[in-house]
């Protein structure tokens, strides 16, 4: 994911002169959004990545070509 640069930034004030909101442009937008994206899969990443390593640990995991086999030999 590339830096952003932004160029131009709009504030919304409100009557004393606090930032209240902000104006981004269509481009910003959907960078930031994407970057919410990605980071909320690295979270959960983080959070089932114990969870796995118990069941893997405890060798209730198997190989995907015994996956395989397994499903092949219902078919018949």
């Amino acid at each position: 994911m590339k830096a952003l640069v932004l160029k131009d930034e709009q504030f919304i004030t409100d009557a004393k002169g606090k930032r209240v909101g902000v104006l981004l442009d269509v481009k910003t937008y959907a960078y930031l959004r994407n970057a919410e994206e990605e980071l909320a899969d690295i979270h959960a990443y983080d959070a089932a990545r114990p969870k796995v390593a118990a069941e893997v640990k405890a060798g209730h995991v198997s190989s995907l070509s015994d996956y395989r086999a397994k499903r092949f030999a219902k078919r018949k």
